[in-house]
Protein backbone atom coordinates (compact mmCIF):
# COMPACT_ATOMS: atom_id res chain seq x y z
CA UNK A 1 0.00 0.00 0.00
CA UNK A 2 2.82 2.40 1.05
CA UNK A 3 4.26 1.64 -2.93
CA UNK A 4 1.41 2.82 -4.07
CA UNK A 5 1.31 5.71 -2.10
CA UNK A 6 4.49 6.24 -3.20
CA UNK A 7 3.84 5.44 -6.75
CA UNK A 8 0.81 7.78 -7.04
CA UNK A 9 2.69 10.42 -5.77
CA UNK A 10 5.79 10.47 -7.95
CA UNK A 11 3.12 10.12 -10.88
CA UNK A 12 1.30 13.60 -9.89
CA UNK A 13 4.77 15.32 -9.41
CA UNK A 14 5.39 14.34 -12.88
CA UNK A 15 2.14 15.31 -14.28
CA UNK A 16 2.71 19.14 -12.62
CA UNK A 17 6.03 19.13 -14.08
CA UNK A 18 4.67 18.43 -16.92
CA UNK A 19 2.18 21.64 -16.77
CA UNK A 20 5.26 23.77 -16.32
CA UNK A 21 6.74 23.00 -19.92
CA UNK A 22 3.55 22.91 -21.55
CA UNK A 23 2.49 26.17 -20.44
CA UNK A 24 5.17 28.14 -23.50
CA UNK A 25 7.87 28.45 -22.36
CA UNK A 26 9.79 31.30 -24.57
CA UNK A 27 13.33 30.06 -24.60
CA UNK A 28 15.84 27.70 -24.37
CA UNK A 29 17.15 29.37 -21.74
CA UNK A 30 17.58 28.99 -17.88
CA UNK A 31 18.22 32.71 -17.55
CA UNK A 32 15.94 34.75 -19.13
CA UNK A 33 12.71 35.24 -20.92
CA UNK A 34 11.58 37.12 -24.13
CA UNK A 35 8.01 38.24 -23.78
CA UNK A 36 5.79 40.27 -26.34
CA UNK A 37 4.11 43.66 -24.24
CA UNK A 38 2.25 44.75 -26.97
CA UNK A 39 1.95 44.82 -31.16
CA UNK A 40 0.67 48.05 -32.35
CA UNK A 41 -0.04 49.20 -28.57
CA UNK A 42 -2.77 46.52 -28.62
CA UNK A 43 -5.00 47.94 -31.19
CA UNK A 44 -6.35 46.79 -34.56
CA UNK A 45 -3.64 47.77 -37.54
CA UNK A 46 -5.71 49.06 -40.74
CA UNK A 47 -3.55 48.30 -43.70
CA UNK A 48 -4.81 50.63 -46.70
CA UNK A 49 -3.54 49.60 -49.76
CA UNK A 50 -3.52 53.23 -51.19
CA UNK A 51 -3.32 56.58 -49.86
CA UNK A 52 -4.75 59.10 -52.37
CA UNK A 53 -5.55 61.86 -49.62
CA UNK A 54 -3.14 64.26 -52.13
CA UNK A 55 -4.32 63.33 -55.82
CA UNK A 56 -0.49 65.34 -56.50
CA UNK A 57 1.12 62.51 -54.54
CA UNK A 58 -0.77 59.06 -54.64
CA UNK A 59 1.53 56.44 -53.03
CA UNK A 60 1.09 52.79 -51.64
CA UNK A 61 1.88 53.07 -47.41
CA UNK A 62 4.66 51.37 -45.56
CA UNK A 63 2.91 49.04 -42.93
CA UNK A 64 4.92 49.62 -39.95
CA UNK A 65 4.50 49.15 -36.71
CA UNK A 66 5.37 49.63 -33.06
CA UNK A 67 6.21 46.63 -30.41
CA UNK A 68 7.26 46.75 -27.16
CA UNK A 69 9.46 43.45 -25.81
CA UNK A 70 10.18 42.66 -22.24
CA UNK A 71 13.54 40.46 -20.70
CA UNK A 72 12.42 38.71 -17.85
CA UNK A 73 14.17 36.57 -15.28
CA UNK A 74 13.78 32.77 -16.28
CA UNK A 75 13.22 31.91 -12.08
CA UNK A 76 11.13 35.30 -11.94
CA UNK A 77 14.05 36.48 -9.31
CA UNK A 78 15.38 39.77 -9.29
CA UNK A 79 16.43 41.48 -12.80
CA UNK A 80 20.53 41.13 -13.46
CA UNK A 81 21.89 45.20 -13.26
CA UNK A 82 22.30 46.02 -17.12
CA UNK A 83 25.74 45.80 -18.73
CA UNK A 84 26.01 42.62 -16.32
CA UNK A 85 26.98 38.97 -18.39
CA UNK A 86 23.88 37.14 -18.52
CA UNK A 87 21.69 40.36 -18.66
CA UNK A 88 20.74 41.14 -22.04
CA UNK A 89 18.30 39.32 -25.11
CA UNK A 90 19.37 40.33 -28.59
CA UNK A 91 16.63 40.31 -31.21
CA UNK A 92 18.25 39.07 -34.10
CA UNK A 93 14.84 38.54 -36.63
CA UNK A 94 10.98 38.33 -36.96
CA UNK A 95 8.64 36.66 -39.46
CA UNK A 96 5.13 37.47 -39.89
CA UNK A 97 2.64 35.30 -41.36
CA UNK A 98 -1.09 35.74 -41.86
CA UNK A 99 -3.73 33.15 -40.86
CA UNK A 100 -6.14 33.33 -44.29
CA UNK A 101 -3.04 34.25 -46.62
CA UNK A 102 -4.13 37.50 -47.63
CA UNK A 103 -0.20 38.54 -47.64
CA UNK A 104 3.00 36.46 -47.79
CA UNK A 105 4.74 35.92 -45.18
CA UNK A 106 7.12 38.70 -44.85
CA UNK A 107 10.38 38.92 -42.31
CA UNK A 108 13.93 40.97 -41.76
CA UNK A 109 17.04 41.18 -39.82
CA UNK A 110 16.72 42.49 -36.40
CA UNK A 111 19.16 44.03 -33.84
CA UNK A 112 17.69 45.26 -30.92
CA UNK A 113 19.00 45.15 -27.65
CA UNK A 114 16.11 44.28 -24.66
CA UNK A 115 18.05 44.82 -21.13
CA UNK A 116 17.31 42.63 -17.96
CA UNK A 117 14.04 43.47 -16.22
CA UNK A 118 12.95 46.43 -18.71
CA UNK A 119 11.37 46.51 -21.98
CA UNK A 120 12.09 47.55 -25.76
CA UNK A 121 10.43 49.25 -28.64
CA UNK A 122 11.32 48.36 -31.84
CA UNK A 123 9.69 48.93 -35.44
CA UNK A 124 8.45 46.35 -37.87
CA UNK A 125 7.11 45.42 -41.46
CA UNK A 126 4.42 43.59 -41.64
CA UNK A 127 3.66 43.94 -45.35
CA UNK A 128 5.50 44.14 -48.63
CA UNK A 129 4.30 46.88 -50.75
CA UNK A 130 4.49 45.18 -54.04
CA UNK A 131 1.47 42.84 -53.11
CA UNK A 132 -0.58 45.45 -51.47
CA UNK A 133 -0.28 47.13 -54.93
CA UNK A 134 -1.41 43.41 -56.74
CA UNK A 135 -4.57 43.82 -54.22
CA UNK A 136 -6.05 47.07 -55.56
CA UNK A 137 -8.90 46.55 -57.55
CA UNK A 138 -9.56 43.32 -56.19
CA UNK A 139 -11.15 43.70 -52.97
CA UNK A 140 -14.81 43.63 -52.91
CA UNK A 141 -14.83 43.70 -48.81
CA UNK A 142 -12.26 44.83 -46.30
CA UNK A 143 -10.31 41.31 -45.51
CA UNK A 144 -9.63 40.70 -41.94
CA UNK A 145 -6.19 38.55 -40.71
CA UNK A 146 -4.71 37.34 -37.74
CA UNK A 147 -1.01 38.12 -37.98
CA UNK A 148 1.76 35.77 -36.28
CA UNK A 149 4.81 37.61 -35.41
CA UNK A 150 7.55 35.11 -34.17
CA UNK A 151 10.96 36.96 -32.63
CA UNK A 152 14.24 35.65 -31.92
CA UNK A 153 16.93 35.83 -30.81
CA UNK A 154 19.93 35.13 -27.70
CA UNK A 155 20.66 35.95 -24.42
CA UNK A 156 24.03 37.43 -24.85
CA UNK A 157 26.16 36.26 -22.68
CA UNK A 158 29.42 38.56 -21.77
CA UNK A 159 29.26 39.51 -25.56
CA UNK A 160 28.92 36.00 -27.07
CA UNK A 161 25.94 34.74 -28.24
CA UNK A 162 24.00 32.33 -25.67
CA UNK A 163 20.84 30.73 -25.33
CA UNK A 164 18.43 31.31 -28.02
CA UNK A 165 15.09 32.69 -27.06
CA UNK A 166 12.09 33.46 -28.86
CA UNK A 167 8.44 35.05 -28.24
CA UNK A 168 5.32 35.32 -30.27
CA UNK A 169 2.56 37.71 -30.53
CA UNK A 170 -0.55 38.18 -32.90
CA UNK A 171 -2.00 41.19 -34.53
CA UNK A 172 -5.40 41.84 -36.15
CA UNK A 173 -4.92 43.53 -39.73
CA UNK A 174 -7.79 44.99 -41.73
CA UNK A 175 -6.69 44.73 -45.30
CA UNK A 176 -8.51 47.42 -47.81
CA UNK A 177 -8.32 50.65 -49.78
CA UNK A 178 -10.00 52.71 -46.92
CA UNK A 179 -11.48 56.21 -47.75
CA UNK A 180 -8.38 59.06 -47.75
CA UNK A 181 -10.46 61.71 -48.78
Amino acid sequence: MKLNGAVLAGMALMAVTALFFVGGCTSASTRADLHVVSINGNATYYSDLLNDKDTNNVFIPVDQITVTLSNTPHDGGTPVDPGKGFADIVITSYTVTYDNGVYSPIGGGMNVVVPSGGTTDASITISNPSEKAALLGTLVNTVTATAKIDFQGYLRSTGNFGDRVWATGYLTVQVDNFADK
